[in-house]
């Protein structure tokens, strides 16, 4: 039961003790993996033997200078082209409207090369442009809703073709280039069918239309874009105009990238990388690019405002020849939010070690059909480890994706995934068949966007997966989910590697399930084990098994009957309020229920930290 009203709460404070829960809640072993042993961390201290520096504002900036204190360079793509391993460069604050093409890495885990923020500098790399208002006209011979004598109030903006080199977002469409899983008769199209340029006003995300005649029923500071890509139009409110606002146009596809295949060794720190046209995966091609590169370090660093992926760390996709080494990248304590398809994503995802993060925001258009969306989406995920993170406010997308042979020894502990809404998951594992460990982790209000066709009904689950084996899902805590806690899916038709899924050798054990609104547990067949559980008034028939037809709803009572299942796990009554602006969740307890291995809830209100982030 949630207690809405804050006034309940200050009641029952008076009444019941109060038991604070701090981090212990989270599991405090997190640096091993699902198979035990220890995640194998490969950082070292670089000692940087020469710095180079660039500050834009300085009245001696010059690219043509030597990137000293006293003369620095004016753009960081300068330094970009000259760094050598075991050298580094500072930025000062600004906004750096460029791409950085870094043309060498670094040699090893002590010989590294770094781009760093000065220290308390606010460093922007911004793929955009601003629109000078001056340059604004009244929009001209275009119907902007039933007769061209309209009244809305729309001005016109001539792009100038020297802001593109070669890549104009506002010239192209969304579409991947890639639409082997793209089908055309059931995915929705519109956002597909968009321009890859975004319009901010006044730091805000405009809203694109697909015709002129939308403009007219569209909200005030919408735009639509000419068939060839080079006039925008934006309706303003009656009585504005263009001179009232600021503009940005996007006008690249990634802010830092290599143009060279492969770089290893790069170190990224308390940059804010802002604003990119690029199209939806595959390829993934982010804001970000490591260009298949291998050991980056990723910190302090916030990316957002993609259009499509906000940081691409992998393979880019499955068409492209394979690196000798690839990712071993680290990504810590970073805020990656307003990203229109992912936050982060790695094909060949191997040793990632993906800590401390904000993934906020992710999946502005709705294009989950084309499967390829998530705060975090891998592909053939090894030995990873995604802990203390937080997957908050995410649309069309699943918090965490790990696709297509991806859970082989990876472990997801102590991660915090609140308000998603999916046609999947807070966590969705595809087709995947080795040893994967999900434990310690907060789910809360899942929501379902839509449903897939058939009997795949995964939106609004905790966690979902299809046609996967063996995963260990170890005390989580699962609050207010609109379909299911834990749900699988046979999907017997799929072949990978010579046979369909079995779904098989799950283990579901010392979970605590709240408000499950469909079931608790669904598992595609027998072959799988649950045990220690807490299901707080669970509904009717919580326990699915779903093969062999028909389905069987049982409860903890028939579990244990027939397959000695639950032989510890308890029904029990709870009350719960969930604060997500202060990262707090109560659980009030009026009697006493058995202890489990997650956390020692006490009789009276026991109030949770529920941030898992650690601090530097």
């Amino acid at each position: 039961m949630s207690i809405r009203n804050s006034n309940c709460l200050i009641i029952l404070f008076l009444f019941f003790s109060v038991h604070l829960i701090g981090a212990e809640f989270y599991s405090s072993k997190t640096d091993v993996l699902a198979n035990g042993k220890s995640f194998q961390f490969w950082e070292k201290k670089t000692e940087y033997k020469h710095t180079y520096f660039v500050n834009q504002n300085d009245k001696n900036a010059s690219d043509e200078n030597d990137g000293s204190l006293t003369r620095p360079f004016k753009s960081i793509n300068k330094a970009a082209q000259i760094l050598q391993p075991g050298e580094r460069v500072l930025i000062s604050s600004g906004v750096y409207r460029e791409s950085v093409l870094p043309k060498f890495g670094g040699l090893s885990a002590n010989n590294m090369i770094s781009y760093e923020a000065a220290k308390g500098d606010t460093v922007i790399i911004c793929g955009s442009v601003i629109l000078p208002t001056s340059l604004f006209q009244k929009s001209q011979g275009w119907k902007f809703g039933q007769d061209e004598n309209n009244d809305v109030n729309v001005w016109q903006f001539n792009l100038l073709p020297e802001w593109f080199g070669g890549y104009n977002p506002f010239g192209m469409l969304n579409l991947p280039n890639d639409i082997e899983w793209l089908n055309y008769k059931q995915a929705k199209m519109n956002a597909h069918f968009q321009r890859r340029g975004l319009i901010f006003i006044d730091n805000e995300k405009a809203l694109q239309v697909s015709t002129p005649a939308d403009l007219s029923k569209a909200p005030n500071l919408s735009f639509w874009v000419e068939h060839n890509g080079m006039r925008i139009h934006i309706k303003l409110p009656k009585g504005k105009s263009p001179s009232d606002y600021k503009f940005e146009a996007t006008n690249k596809e990634q802010v830092f990238a290599p143009t060279i295949y492969g770089l290893g060794y790069i170190h990224i720190k308390g940059i804010t990388f802002r604003h990119a046209g690029n199209g939806f995966p595959v390829p993934q091609r982010g804001m970000v690019s490591t260009a298949r590169g291998h050991h980056w370090i990723i910190e302090d660093c916030t990316l957002e405002w993609a259009n499509s992926v906000g940081l691409d760390m992998g393979n880019e996709s499955w068409s492209t020849v394979e690196q000798s080494i690839i990712a071993n990248h680290v990504i810590r304590r970073n805020t990656i939010r307003n990203c229109g398809i992912s936050g982060l994503q790695c094909s060949r995802a191997k040793s990632m070690l993906v800590e401390d993060n904000l993934f906020e925001n992710i999946g502005f258009h709705d294009a989950e059909h084309a499967f390829e969306s998530g705060g975090i989406k891998f592909h053939q995920a090894e030995n990873c480890l995604i802990r203390r993170n937080i997957f908050s406010k995410i649309t069309h997308a699943p918090g965490l994706w790990l696709d297509y042979k991806s859970n082989k020894n990876c472990r997801i502990t102590s991660n915090l995934f609140s308000e998603i809404t999916t046609a999947r998951g807070g966590i969705y594992i595809e087709v995947s068949r080795n040893n994967c460990l999900v434990d310690h982790n907060i789910f809360y209000k899942m929501r379902s966007q839509y449903w897939l066709s058939g009997e795949y009904g995964a939106g609004g689950s905790a966690f979902y997966t299809d046609g996967s084996d063996s995963i260990n899902f170890e005390n989580n805590l699962i609050i207010d989910a609109e379909n299911t806690g834990y749900g699988a899916y046979l999907n017997a038709e799929r072949i990978v590697d010579m046979r369909g899924g079995i779904t098989s050798y799950h283990r579901v054990v010392g979970n605590i399930f709240i408000d499950c609104k469909k079931h608790a547990i669904e598992f595609a067949n027998v072959n799988n084990y649950s045990n220690n559980n807490l299901f707080v008034s669970p509904r009717a028939g919580y326990i699915k098994i779903g093969n062999p037809a028909p389905a069987l709803l049982l409860d903890i009572d028939a579990t244990r009957s027939l397959y000695k299942w639950d032989l510890n796990s308890k029904t029990v009554k709870m009350d719960y309020q969930f604060d997500e602006v202060n990262k707090t969740c109560t659980l009030i307890l009026k009697n006493e229920i058995p202890t489990i291995d997650m956390v020692n809830l006490k009789i009276g209100i026991n109030v949770i930290n529920v941030d898992p982030r650690k601090e530097p």
